[in-house]
């Protein structure tokens, strides 16, 4: 939670663990004190004495677990050394991000998975598949100018699916793929940028073919 507060620094910002270092202070030193009518905006205090005898709680209760910073009863008179600001809405999306990632870890296609086991590669072989499908029809529309959804390298994608090529053989290939891509695509003669009139038509001549069915 901490990678999310911050600091006021001079008229810019610092992480607060980057700032403790440079400062060579702890956590444990600091004190915090909501500021009035400012969302998640805190002063900052830090106890210098020996004995810590101001009692700050600190700036967060546990470091790996909580969920909101800590505030502190901070003596009259103190003033602050900088002031803090949480960026709330930055966790929220994170952990909600984080929450959905392992949803999806526990959830996704058991099939994929056993498929994974199985050719014993540790790589998602349909990925890979499609990684490769994908780089050489980018290849072939650089160079020809034609979208060949129906794939003559077919075998070979089913090799990559069956898991008969190593993880370092495939990335070594598609690398060079990847190149060979960008070096078609400076080269073609295809234009800049599409002819949106000539698309909307197209789409349109489409869908009347298909309705009229």
């Amino acid at each position: 939670m901490l990678d999310f507060c911050y600091v006021t620094v001079g008229a810019g910002a610092q992480p607060v663990a980057t700032w403790l270092a440079r400062q060579h202070y702890t956590a444990a030193q600091c004190g915090l004190y909501n500021v009035p009518n400012l969302n998640d905006l805190y002063a900052l205090f830090v106890d210098a004495t020996d004995d810590q005898h101001h009692g700050y709680r600190g700036l967060v209760r546990e470091v790996e677990t909580s969920q909101d910073v800590q505030l502190s009863a901070i003596p009259k008179g103190e003033t602050p050394v900088t002031y803090l600001n949480f960026n709330r809405n930055g966790y929220s999306t994170y952990c909600r991000v984080y929450r959905e990632y392992h949803d999806w870890v526990a959830k996704r296609n058991a099939e994929r998975y056993q498929n994974t086991v199985q050719h014993g590669r540790n790589y998602d072989a349909k990925n890979m598949l499609h990684v490769f499908r994908l780089l050489r029809m980018a290849e072939e529309i650089a160079i020809t100018g034609q979208l060949h959804v129906r794939r003559p390298d077919r075998e070979f994608l089913l090799q990559i699916r069956r898991g008969e090529f190593t993880y370092e053989q495939l990335i070594a290939e598609a690398e060079t793929l990847v190149e060979r891509v960008e070096a078609a695509f400076a080269a073609s003669s295809l234009p800049e940028a599409l002819n949106k009139q000539r698309a909307e038509q197209l789409l349109l001549q489409v869908r009347q073919t298909w309705y009229a069915k």
